[in-house]
């Protein structure tokens, strides 16, 4: 039987010289799908940098089954998929090209690649560009490689920082529920 998955933050801060984006922040999450709302500049996406790792609290810490998760470096990073707000590809890539370089930097073996990546582009719906430049790719073409990016190691912990901010009002819509696996 596997453990529900349990992530909390205790008495988080985040000061960047003279503000302070997070002020003692505290929550815990059970498994689910959670949202951050709230005005601009109001720490939603250094909240998410910090759970996805890529910041570091000032003071306070973030809790995974009751571990420090700067401490489990790798071993966390490989349960969480992370998407940031303003994300980049690779121009001269083709999208199977760059899922299979991300996919690597995740440590994702080659023979499960193989199979994720087509499964990953079909989700996001960029099956018939899947040997296409991401040069060529429109916004919101590009916003979906990204998502592709960040489900491509099937992740516990999914981290998506204005997912559908560039993408057209049809793709905001998804056209099938997303399979959530044990």
């Amino acid at each position: 039987m596997e453990l529900e998955i349990e992530l909390q933050a205790e008495h988080l801060c985040k000061s960047y010289q003279k503000s302070e984006a997070l002020k003692d922040v505290n929550f815990k999450l059970k498994q689910g799908v959670y949202g951050l709302l709230g005005e601009n500049g109001a720490g939603k996406s250094t909240l998410m940098r910090i759970l996805s790792t890529v910041d570091f609290p000032s003071s306070g810490s973030v809790l995974y089954q009751g571990k420090n998760i700067t401490q489990m470096d790798e071993d966390y990073r490989t349960l969480i998929g992370y998407m940031p707000q303003d994300y980049s590809v690779y121009p001269g890539f083709t999208a199977t090209d760059f899922l299979n370089y991300m996919g690597t930097l995740k440590g994702i073996p080659a023979d499960r690649l193989k199979a994720k990546i087509p499964e990953a582009l079909e989700f996001v719906n960029l099956s018939d560009v899947a040997n296409k430049k991401v040069r060529t790719f429109s916004g919101g073409m590009k916003r979906r490689v990204g998502i592709a990016q960040a489900i491509l190691n099937d992740p516990k912990i999914l981290i998506l920082d204005e997912p559908t901010a560039g993408l057209d009002p049809k793709e905001r819509i998804p056209k099938r529920a997303m399979r959530i696996r044990k």
